[in-house]
């Protein structure tokens, strides 16, 4: 280990030039160096935070309409493995009562339907009750009678977070179904709500890194056994290459949709690569920011008390630890590779 250190501390001196030592990284002052570390991950956070920016403020952020999107052609429990209807399953009341996509709820019962959260709330409390439901198609509007039937559902708490018992089954409840699907509009939003919404995705990430060991388990479980992949778990370039070019095949989707995808995915990864690079290990900037920390505490405690100036920390002393973190993050990525090849997370 003392050779390791002793080799990269003359591989680094191989790089200064005759008559400039004082000019070397490790003496400069250190709110310098936290700086100069600090320059890449923080054009990663930048760059986030402006295409975050023309995201919500140029596109805006999805959000459920009073349009209907989708109507269901039949019933099936919300525990059913199957998504496609088979002869013999109960019809959709939706399609029954001929509601069809584009039609825009104006009431239920009387009363006037100002978003789908009202109207999903009015039928899950009414199944088996006939309601009088007035649509508007090609601005004519249009009053249908319609039942909802009992549907068994999972039960989710506030955050839509599915609940389990003790046991770790689902937890279901039995609602109306009527078996219609809202259309999704992207409604603009104020300056104000940028940093918000970037600071929440670097608080996921943060914790999908926390958890990165467990992760890692999982996608090792997926690639080599018969799972199937987080679709919110890690991923290569390999993986993030591949979702990019299925969003921009798709056929049928707007021009917008896909522009405004691949912002959104170019958005989360500069996220990403800020908060990763922040990791307080070398080779990354965040190790060489917590070694020039660490130097600035040492300084500071022996002026204060009047000591011997300690002088710089010899970051080379960490090149064993370094090395094993390179292995490391080698190891990882070519098992997300290998994972992102044989069991790809898709856009579906």
């Amino acid at each position: 280990m003392q050779s390791m250190a002793q080799d990269a501390r003359v591989a680094s001196m191989e790089t200064v030039a005759v008559g400039e030592d004082e000019r070397t990284f490790y003496k400069l002052p250190v709110w310098k160096r936290i700086i100069i570390m600090f320059g890449g991950p923080f054009m990663n956070l930048l760059i986030g935070v402006v295409l975050f920016g023309v995201l919500l403020m140029g596109f805006g952020t999805p959000q459920a309409s009073t349009t209907v999107g989708s109507v269901s052609q039949c019933v099936l429990p919300s525990t059913s493995a199957r998504q496609t209807c088979e002869s013999g399953d109960p019809a959709g009341p939706a399609a029954g009562a001929g509601i069809k996509p584009g039609d825009k709820i104006i009431s239920i019962d009387g009363t006037t339907i100002t978003s789908w959260s009202q109207s999903t709330s009015i039928i899950r409390t009414s199944a088996d009750r006939t309601l009088s439901i007035v649509i508007e198609r090609d601005g004519v509007k249009k009053t249908v009678a319609v039942t909802p039937k009992t549907n068994t559902v999972a039960k989710t708490d506030s955050n839509g977070v599915v609940l389990k018992d003790a046991s770790g089954a689902v937890q279901t409840q039995s609602v109306g179904f009527l078996g219609i699907g809202t259309e999704q509009q992207l409604v603009p939003q104020p300056p104000t709500a940028v940093l918000p919404a970037v600071g929440a995705q670097v608080g996921a990430v943060t914790g999908v890194i926390i958890n990165l060991p467990q992760r890692l388990v999982d996608v090792w479980n997926a690639a080599f056994g018969p799972g199937e992949r987080d679709p919110n778990g890690p991923m290569s370039i390999v993986g993030v290459g591949r979702v990019a070019g299925e969003v921009t095949a798709l056929n049928g989707v707007p021009v917008v949709d896909k522009v405004y995808s691949i912002l959104g995915l170019l958005a989360s990864l500069n996220i990403a690569l800020f908060v990763f690079n922040l990791i307080p290990l070398l080779p990354l900037d965040g190790g060489h920011i917590a070694g020039a920390l660490w130097e600035g505490i040492r300084r500071t405690w022996a002026k204060l008390f009047k000591r011997r100036d300690p002088g710089p920390v010899d970051m080379a002393k960490l090149m064993p630890l370094t090395m094993a973190v390179v292995v490391v993050l080698g190891g990882m990525s070519l098992l997300l590779v290998y994972a992102d090849i044989v069991k790809p997370v898709g856009i579906g």
